[in-house]
C-alpha cells in the first residue's frame, strides 16, 4: 500500500499564489510550489467558512469557501468526499486537510478531512505555520544563493549538503525557476523567482506600519472580540479603508492578532 504524503502547514496566500504542477506519471502525484521553494503535495490549514456549504443535487459534488486572513479559496468534495461537506455550516472554524488542485487557474482544496476547532486551535495553526515557514526560508536563502552561483550541478549539492540544506531543495528552486522563466515568455513580464522571494521579505511601508500599531493599540484597550467595523470607525480620520484593511490581513499572517468568529478580531497573548 503506497504511504501517504505529509501534509504541510500552509497559509492560504501560500496555495493561492504558488505554482501548481500536474505530474506527467499516471501514478505521481500533483503538488504546488510555493514562491519560497516549498514543495507541497497535501494541505493542512485551519480558517472560517464564509460561504454556506453546498451540495448538488445527485450528491455527487459540494464545496464551501474558506478564509484564513490571508486569502480565501474553495474547498471541493466530490462522491463520497461530499460527507465532509455536510458536517460543517457557514461561521465554523475548521481544520481542512486535502490536496491542492487548478481549475481555470483558480487554485482549489479537494477534501479529505475536515473538523471543526476550537479557536485555541486557531492560535496554534498560526504558530506552527509560521514558525515552520520562518525556518524553511532560513534555508531557501542560503538555497537561492548557492543556486544561483552554481546551478545545480555536483559542486552545487556538495555545498549545499555541506550546509545542511537538502538536495531535494535545489531541485525544486531549479523547476521553480524553469516554471517562472516559463511565465515569463508567455506574458513577457521581466521578474525572477528571486526578486519574488525578496519581495515577500521587503519591509511594509511606513503608513501601513503605523496603522497595523493602531488596530493592535485598539485591541489591546479591550478585553474582548473587536468588530472590524469599530477599527474602522476609529481610525478613518489616520487611515484610508484600503490600509486598514492590509494592515488587518498582514497582522493576521503574521500571527499577532486572530479572528474568533467572523469579522471580529482579538490579539494574540
Amino acid at each position: 500500500m503506497k504511504k501517504r504524503l505529509p501534509a504541510t502547514r500552509v497559509y492560504l496566500k501560500d496555495i493561492i499564489e504558488g505554482y501548481y504542477v500536474k505530474s506527467e506519471g499516471d501514478f505521481e502525484p500533483n503538488y504546488l510550489i510555493t514562491k519560497d521553494a516549498r514543495k507541497v503535495y497535501r494541505v493542512k490549514v485551519v480558517a472560517t467558512i464564509v460561504r454556506e456549504p453546498v451540495i448538488s443535487e445527485d450528491e455527487t459534488y459540494g464545496k464551501f469557501q474558506i478564509d484564513d486572513g490571508t486569502g480565501t479559496i474553495w474547498v471541493l468534495g466530490f462522491r463520497d468526499d461530499t460527507r465532509f461537506i455536510r458536517l460543517v455550516k457557514k461561521g465554523d472554524l475548521v481544520q481542512v486537510i486535502g490536496k491542492v488542485a487548478e481549475w481555470r487557474d483558480d487554485k482549489q482544496i479537494l477534501v479529505e478531512g475536515v473538523t471543526k476547532v476550537h479557536p485555541n486551535m486557531w492560535i496554534l495553526h498560526r504558530f506552527e505555520t509560521l514558525k515552520e515557514k520562518v525556518e524553511h526560508i532560513k534555508k531557501a536563502r542560503i538555497a537561492f544563493e548557492i543556486y544561483d552561483t552554481y546551478g545545480i550541478t555536483a559542486k552545487a549539492k556538495v555545498i549545499a549538503k555541506n550546509k545542511g540544506i537538502d538536495e531535494d531543495l535545489l531541485q525544486t528552486i531549479d523547476e521553480l525557476y524553469t516554471i517562472m522563466l516559463e511565465q515569463r515568455s508567455q506574458e513577457f513580464v521581466e521578474e525572477t523567482p528571486e526578486e519574488r522571494f525578496i519581495e515577500e521579505e521587503k519591509e511594509s511601508s511606513p503608513e501601513l506600519i503605523e496603522a497595523k500599531k493602531a488596530v493592535l493599540e485598539i485591541l489591546r484597550a479591550k478585553d474582548k472580540p473587536i468588530s472590524r467595523k469599530f477599527i474602522e470607525r476609529k481610525l478613518k480620520e489616520k487611515f484610508d479603508p484600503d490600509v486598514i484593511d492590509e494592515a488587518i490581513k498582514e497582522l493576521l499572517a503574521e500571527g499577532e492578532i486572530y479572528e474568533p468568529e467572523i469579522g471580529f478580531y482579538r490579539i494574540l497573548e
